[in-house]
């Protein structure tokens, strides 16, 4: 496909993504290329940049994209060392602002968090209740709960406490066909 078409293209599904308040879109020169790296030596410059506030305007985000027959990637805090946070698509930023913890109930040692969260966040966030995320993985400085679901990461401690699998009771998504779905996991 010629640039020019692609340029045309990407001004078009930029202008969309803005419409439809998707959050914040950036499709600029430098934005894409801090985005076409993480962790692994792949290097692979996105079409833009959502940063959704909510998961209202993430939905929405993956609703325009969709429309428009565009791959969307989504993106925690780049610490992949094997390149699942770089493609030639649109990358949804949940790091930026979905980073929040929701809910924490001490009584059933559970919360409830936003996938951009950091862990070492998260653990300082939960440290005056006791609770703790116990995956211990080197880069727990900058990886976010929702790059550790999506790779089930585990660490030092995994065999003792079990990696992100055993560590998560449910999650809640939104699946590329626009389906909201909730996964639980069965307690013993």
């Amino acid at each position: 496909m010629p640039e020019r078409l692609i340029t045309k293209n990407q001004s078009s599904l930029e202008r969309k993504l803005a419409a439809g308040r998707a959050g914040e879109v950036r499709f600029d020169a430098f934005t894409r290329g801090r985005y076409s790296t993480d962790a692994s030596h792949y290097q692979i410059m996105p079409l833009g940049v959502v940063a959704p506030r909510t998961i209202e305007e993430a939905d929405r985000a993956i609703s325009v994209c969709r429309a428009e027959g565009v791959p969307v990637t989504p993106r925690g805090g780049g610490t992949s060392q094997a390149g699942q946070t770089v493609n030639t698509s649109v990358v949804i930023d949940c790091a930026r602002h979905l980073n929040n913890v929701l809910e924490v109930d001490t009584v059933n040692r559970r919360c409830v968090v936003e996938p951009g969260i950091v862990l070492d966040e998260l653990n300082r966030k939960l440290k005056p209740t006791g609770l703790w995320f116990p995956v211990d993985i080197s880069t727990a400085s900058r990886a976010t709960i929702g790059g550790m679901v999506g790779n089930n990461s585990c660490g030092a401690r995994s065999l003792r406490y079990g990696n992100t699998r055993e560590n998560v009771l449910s999650i809640d998504a939104l699946l590329p066909d626009g389906t909201q779905a909730s996964t639980c996991r069965k307690l013993w």
